[in-house]
């Protein structure tokens, strides 16, 4: 009777696990193994339309499967090979799961920080790499028995997004900067300017007749922006000014990073 009873667990488990792995959900998932990206697409009315995209990292050399898969399992931390381990896993196919870039330990401080400058590249043993937050939104929003399409090359209908690189002045190189853990010190960080009081307080002569080029070049002058990891970034000014315009004009500075947080800061023109 006993074993009757756990022949019956064992199938009703493998119905189960077969129901789960054929279920198809409302996302299915493209991985483009010729750009490293994910595009994530959603059932809306009769189509399923791209709605996100995101950088991965495929298997080197190939070793990533193509084909097309269903989900069949999630782990919150997933032991990988070479004895790390990975957060928010969702099984593809096999040994292939979604995963973010590995951890040295069941730690979010302990991430391979020289593998996450890394995404975007085929480096992978065969897993599909992500940012940790976008390894979440797959765990989180795309039930088991989701649809994943494997393809060799392609066009990515998004796009694929970039990933903020962790540097030598990246503040904390050991956790992932996307990862929503309340503990994350990367919450507290954001874009900055780095400017003194001159570079923000310029004065010109009207009969410089500046072009419009040399006026943002001059207003520019003593100005840098940086991400929320601490790299030099491009930044953006708003004014309006004729260069040969006497008086004092107000100057908008500003900046968002690839982790979408944004700073602005204000300077003043005068032309005499």
């Amino acid at each position: 009777m006993g074993r009757k009873l756990r022949l019956g667990v064992l199938v009703a488990f493998f119905v189960l696990m077969l129901s789960a792995c054929t279920y198809a959900g409302t996302y299915k998932l493209t991985v483009n193994k010729g750009t490293n990206c994910v595009t994530v697409y959603e059932k809306q009315g009769n189509n399923y339309v791209p709605i996100k995209a995101m950088i991965c990292s495929v298997g080197a050399n190939d070793g990533t499967p193509s084909g097309v898969f269903n989900t069949c399992a999630k782990y919150t931390w997933r032991p990988l090979f070479g004895n790390v381990y990975g957060q928010y896993a969702t099984r593809i196919n096999g040994n292939i799961l979604f995963h973010s870039v590995y951890y040295k330990k069941t730690d979010p401080s302990s991430l391979k920080t020289v593998e996450y400058n890394k995404l975007g590249q085929a480096v992978s043993m065969g897993c599909v790499r992500l940012t940790t937050a976008d390894a979440k939104w797959i765990y989180d929003n795309c039930s088991l028995g989701t649809q994943v399409t494997i393809i060799n090359n392609g066009t990515d209908p998004l796009g694929r997004p970039k990933s903020i690189y962790l540097g030598k002045n990246a503040s904390y190189p050991n956790w992932d900067p996307t990862d929503p853990n309340v503990n994350n010190p990367w919450h507290k960080e954001g874009v900055k300017f780095l400017a003194n009081y001159s570079s923000l307080h310029k004065t010109i002569n009207a009969s410089d007749n500046l072009t419009s080029q040399q006026l943002a070049e001059k207003i520019r002058e003593g100005v840098t922006a940086y991400d929320t990891a601490n790299n030099v970034i491009s930044y953006d000014l708003s004014y309006n000014i004729h260069p040969t315009a006497v008086g004092e004009y107000d100057v908008k500075y500003y900046a968002t990073d690839i982790l979408g947080r944004y700073a602005e800061i204000y300077g003043k023109l005068t032309i005499k």
